[in-house]
């Protein structure tokens, strides 16, 4: 049995796997050994690379599959891309590159133009123009279309046909629309009136500014008329609205019998049109006529001269005075009439009705200090001048107070109060810390400064008031003028020291002992001004506060810098705040918050 298999075995090996299915071997007359199961279980197929052939190359039980055939289909001209699927074209040789077909080579005379190998070589085409198209007729870069990239319906180079060029027009540019030669635009000041390209822009005219048709003898809106009156805008002033300026008629059956109603004025029905130099001369035929110049002409003629502005040819629109008017008649009237009909109100009281915008009111105020009352200019009833249009208001009282309002509405500020003065030996010193005008516990002052920076407030006479915030924040030269306002000076060093200390020289206000709680200083609660005299025993001889709250300024010098004596409410050293303390310098020009003042006398 082992020898019967082996020989089967080799048999099939000799056969090899190249015989069509179902063939069996002649062994001399014998039968095949077909039958065997042994036989069945042999290799029938040799593995290759794939091909396009129709067979099963590699074995797999697939005939020509795409993975298989890839290597040959990337280069094959008979298989590019796919099995059977040759490069093939008329007139062109073909490669396959990367399993696309492409044009390599074109038979004499052909060329593959359009780059689509499945035509091949389709134009029998030759380049001309190095390949550029031009306007001719020809299809020079071989491409298929004819002429492409030129527009013969609206190329002024090629309008209606190639080389059919559009000529320039007299003063203007050609264009070309629908292919024929048209005038695309004018230069500037010259208008195309007739329409015809023949004759280009023929019309010297510039538009106006705006456009439209104004009364001034010229063809603003360049329509080839001047003055034509159903393209005027008059101005919409009226020419005066009382006495001979006031409107005559609204319709005809406001005129007499034989006159009709031209723009609020009765006029002649029948109009003779001589030629006149003078508005007189026509209102002498009737009073509803002026002399006017007609649109484009430059002789005046007598015609209906109507309530409104008339256009008198060059002199443009103008307001027609009616008879019997006499010069001078607007001159001294403030009336808010027009009554010289010029088409202007008060015009000789317009500087001072008016700011030099001319439109705005003039301001006025009358009375002063709480008398003040704020209006505007007016014309005065009588028409004869200008008036304020407010009266000044009443008095409020007696100027005894440090308020800084004029209460009296005597033109002088605060001139009855009286400051809190004391004596001391050769002199007097305010009791409390300089106050501005107008200051209260919470506010430092009533009057604004326009020169300092934020809210500041003006130079103003310094106040001696218990009760109020001390006036800080201001230079040595602020601090002396003030005191001048109020009759008085700054303190020199040793009248400050003295009122301080006492004949007896004491350290502080209140005695040689410090005390934190005696002064807004040093440890004192709080780290700000507080009104004056609010601590009631920070005192000497009923003079409040020189011991801390506000430093203040004096006249004691030392070089270019000035003394500040008493310390503040920042000041946290005991010494700092002693009534002989001499050593705080400030440049004269300093503002500081915490710098404040008192005046002597």
């Amino acid at each position: 049995m082992q020898r019967r298999f082996v020989f089967v075995l080799a048999v099939s090996l000799l056969a090899g796997c190249d015989d069509e299915p179902g063939a069996t071997l002649d062994f001399g007359g014998r039968p095949p050994l077909t039958d065997f199961a042994v036989l069945d279980q042999a290799p029938r197929c040799v593995p290759a690379d794939e091909r396009c052939n129709g067979l099963d190359d590699d074995c797999d039980g697939q005939i020509d599959e795409a993975a298989g055939v890839a290597a040959q289909v990337f280069d094959d001209v008979d298989h590019c891309g796919a099995c059977d699927a040759p490069c093939d074209g008329p007139n062109a040789t073909f490669a396959c590159r990367v399993g696309t077909c492409v044009v390599v080579g074109c038979t004499p005379g052909f060329g593959d133009y359009n780059g689509d190998p499945t035509d091949g070589c389709e134009a029998d085409c030759v380049i001309t123009a190095g390949g550029r198209e031009i306007c001719d007729g020809v299809d020079n870069d071989c491409d298929g279309p004819v002429d492409e990239g030129f527009d013969l319906a609206a190329d002024p180079a090629h309008c209606g046909g190639c080389g059919q060029a559009c000529a320039a027009p007299a003063s203007g540019e050609a264009a070309c629309i629908a292919g024929a030669c048209v005038i695309g635009r004018c230069a500037a000041g010259f208008v195309d009136l007739d329409g015809r390209y023949e004759t280009g822009c023929e019309y010297a005219c510039e538009a106006r500014e705006g456009g439209g048709e104004a009364c001034n003898g010229l063809d603003d809106d360049c329509d080839g008329q001047i003055d034509e009156a159903t393209d005027l805008s008059p101005p919409p002033d009226t020419c005066g609205a009382s006495g001979l300026c006031a409107r005559q008629c609204d319709d005809d059956a406001g005129c007499a019998p034989g006159a009709r109603c031209f723009d609020g004025v009765c006029g002649p029905t029948m109009v003779d049109a001589q030629p006149c130099e003078t508005d007189v001369a026509c209102q002498r035929v009737h009073p509803g006529l002026a002399c006017l110049a007609a649109p484009g002409e430059d002789t005046r003629r007598c015609a209906p001269r109507g309530h409104g502005p008339v256009c008198d040819g060059r002199s443009g629109y103008r307001c027609v005075r009616p008879a019997g008017f006499q010069p001078g008649d607007e001159f001294g009237a403030c009336d808010r009439l027009d009554n010289d009909c010029d088409g202007r109100t008060d015009e000789d009281y317009a500087a001072t009705l008016l700011l030099d915008d001319r439109v705005t009111p003039r301001p006025c105020t009358a009375g002063r200090g709480v008398c003040a009352q704020d209006g505007v200019v007016v014309c005065a009833p009588d028409g004869r001048g200008t008036t304020c249009s407010v009266v000044e208001g009443a008095p409020t009282g007696a100027d005894d107070d440090c308020d800084g309002l004029d209460d009296d509405c005597d033109g002088r500020i605060d001139e009855g109060h009286v400051d809190a003065w004391v004596a001391v030996q050769g002199f007097e010193i305010y009791a409390h810390e300089a106050s501005r005008p107008g200051a209260g516990a919470e506010v430092p002052g009533r009057l604004a400064d326009p020169d300092a920076p934020g809210e500041g407030y003006v130079d103003a006479r310094a106040c001696s008031v218990r009760g109020v915030l001390p006036w800080t924040d201001l230079t040595w030269g602020e601090a002396a003028e003030a005191c001048a306002a109020a009759g008085a000076r700054l303190c020199t060093g040793a009248e400050w020291q003295r009122a301080c200390g006492g004949a007896v020289r004491a350290a502080y206000p209140y005695g040689d002992v410090y005390d934190p709680d005696r002064c807004n200083g040093g440890g004192a609660p709080g780290d700000a001004l507080r009104p004056t005299g609010a601590l009631e025993r920070c005192v000497r001889s009923g003079v409040f506060d020189l011991s801390g709250n506000a430093k203040e300024w004096t006249t004691e010098q030392i070089d270019a810098l000035r003394v500040v004596r008493g310390g503040g409410y920042e000041t946290n050293l005991a010494a700092g705040l002693r009534c002989d303390q001499a050593g705080d310098l400030k440049d004269p020009a300093l503002r500081h918050p915490g710098i404040g003042f008192r005046c002597c006398r």
